[in-house]
């Protein structure tokens, strides 16, 4: 999370936050605490911006950033049960402060039960095309939702939306702790509900047309940048950091697998105008 006198950024994973930050670092001035923060409630009447990427093309990436033995999908996923993780770290990640012990048993008995190798086997190789298919069928099956870590098996958008749903109304939404309610809708219909009532992000900067978003979200945070900040800003396109190895996006995904993502992270291809065919091609 990045806090100035003029705005507040949160980083969904994968949407080239870094790089994000080094910008509202350079240009904005702050403070970063930590990475990929809940906002608390306090600082959500600020100027609120948010991150965001094309679904088909995070998921790739969250994939190849595992085949690089990278990230904490990779990590949960491929490993058994591991006590300090279900006692530490899950209650952070799900805005808990502290354990609890049916969400510890719950995890731990899911992960013993886990078949970590058949997640090794599908990070083997960043070029294998049937690796990721398998991996998105394994991503989206509800009897592994558990296997992801993180909150996600606990919570009802496992059973209708993605982990990148999951995030974003993590981040995003003044959902808190309702995320983890089985009495929560999650169908389609209901998210665009949630959204207009619960959201709180006044302004989103595309992965896809990072620096113009940037320079335009903050102006609309009343943050001027002169001629020279813009032209540098914009200067930058197509340098990225902490990438992940891979080939184009569509190489990877069939028509089975392009829909799985269509269907469960319907919400986000709405909302920011995302095109399957651009996938299929």
């Amino acid at each position: 999370m990045f806090v100035s006198e003029s705005l507040v950024f949160t980083e969904l994973h994968k949407t080239a936050g870094s790089h994000l930050l080094k910008l509202l670092s350079t240009y904005v001035g702050g403070q970063q605490i930590g990475k990929h923060n809940r906002i608390p409630e306090d600082l959500r009447n600020k100027f609120v911006l948010g991150s965001i990427r094309n679904p088909w093309d995070w998921y790739v990436s969250l994939w190849g950033y595992g085949c690089d033995r990278q990230g904490s999908v990779y990590l949960q996923t491929t490993r058994k049960t591991s006590l300090r993780y279900c006692v530490q770290q899950l209650p952070k990640e799900m805005g808990r402060q502290r354990p609890a012990v049916g969400h510890i048993a719950r995890q731990m008995q899911s992960d013993f039960k886990k078949d970590n190798h058949a997640w090794q086997s599908v990070y083997a190789d960043s070029s294998d095309v049937e690796g990721f298919r398998q991996w998105v069928r394994m991503m989206f099956d509800p009897d592994r939702a558990m296997d992801i870590g993180e909150g996600y098996g606990f919570s009802p958008f496992s059973k209708h939306a993605g982990l990148l749903s999951y995030r974003f109304f993590k981040l995003f939404a003044a959902l808190d702790e309702r995320i983890y309610d089985d009495s929560l809708d999650t169908s389609f219909e209901r998210l665009k509900m949630i959204w207009n009532e619960q959201g709180f992000v006044n302004a989103f900067v595309r992965q896809e047309n990072l620096e113009d978003d940037f320079i335009s979200s903050v102006a609309q945070a009343g943050i001027s940048l002169s001629d020279s900040d813009k032209a540098s800003i914009l200067d930058g396109k197509n340098k990225k950091t902490n990438t992940s190895s891979r080939k184009g996006v569509s190489h990877y995904y069939d028509e089975e697998t392009a829909n799985i993502i269509l269907q469960r992270e319907k919400f986000i291809i709405e909302r920011f105008g995302y095109d399957v065919n651009a996938v299929l091609r």
